[in-house]
């Protein structure tokens, strides 16, 4: 134990001596000003509350800002292990009794709390701030959005969408051969991040949906948005069979994305060619 809590001491050193790292930690803070204030603000001034497209505006707003949360911190543990490489740190650990798995292992998990933290003050953030900004109009009826969502669905989404974190980190660690290349993946692959928003399409609201599902994010993120909602098809008259229950959607995605992350993990071994 003593010597994970010396590698813990020394990734936060690097973490803050690298500015592409402090930037990322910050992010969170950044996300809720933006959907928190600089999103409704704008909305205020060019639409109407009662309108479908400030709805949709809110709530794309809100996936991509989610949704991104997971791949930044997914995209800083896998600069770290690039770095690793480049110092060669990671033969340094081969011959250590830490091994590069454990090492690996270790990184996964810290940098999985701190993107469940970062989850957990995103949303937590954002209706602390903005639930009576996120507000839609039906008929007689005011509707906000963010008052749907309670303590015990935060967490659970909070914890599934950390669980993106290894497999981003991972896949741009054995892929990249430097940070360069490491950038460069990131960009071309932020992408398929954003692919939960086509949930919001009429087209994906039945059992359709499902295709999205081979996106790991994709569960926790469509989880969140049929609570937002909930209230909204209740005042509209709308149901959805093809829906499954919040804790169903939220059980799915955390099995799907570690069994994914583990082989991520064991991806990462083989091509660094070390145990």
């Amino acid at each position: 134990m003593k010597k994970y809590t010396s590698l813990l001491k020394y990734e936060m050193k690097t973490i803050m001596k690298d500015s592409m790292s402090v930037i990322m930690i910050l992010y969170p803070f950044l996300i809720v000003f933006i959907t928190g204030f600089i999103i409704p603000a704008i909305l205020e001034r060019t639409t109407d509350s009662s309108s479908t497209a400030s709805m949709n505006t809110l709530l794309i707003g809100f996936v991509i800002t989610l949704s991104m949360g997971g791949f930044v911190m997914g995209a800083m543990l896998g600069f770290s292990l690039l770095e690793n490489k480049d110092e060669n740190t990671l033969i340094n650990i081969a011959v250590t009794p830490v091994t590069v798995s454990g090492y690996a292992t270790f990184k996964v998990i810290y940098t999985t709390v701190i993107a469940f933290l970062a989850n957990l003050f995103m949303v937590g953030g954002l209706k602390l701030v903005a639930v009576n900004k996120y507000v839609i109009t039906i008929g007689t009826t005011t509707i906000k959005l963010l008052d749907t969502i309670n303590i015990g669905e935060m967490l659970a989404f909070s914890f599934v969408a950390s669980l993106v974190v290894p497999m981003i980190a991972l896949v741009i660690g054995a892929v990249a051969k430097n940070k360069v290349e490491g950038f460069a993946f990131m960009k071309s692959s932020g992408i398929i991040i954003l692919i939960p928003l086509l949930a919001l399409l009429n087209m994906f609201k039945d059992a359709k949906q499902y295709i999205l599902g081979i996106v790991p994010n994709f569960w926790a993120m469509k989880a969140l948005l049929n609570e937002l909602m909930n209230e909204v098809n209740t005042v509209m008259g709308i149901t959805n069979s093809s829906n499954l229950n919040f804790y169903w959607y939220m059980v799915i995605g955390a099995v799907y994305t570690i069994l994914i992350g583990y082989v991520c993990l064991r991806f990462f071994i083989k091509k660094s060619n070390l145990k």
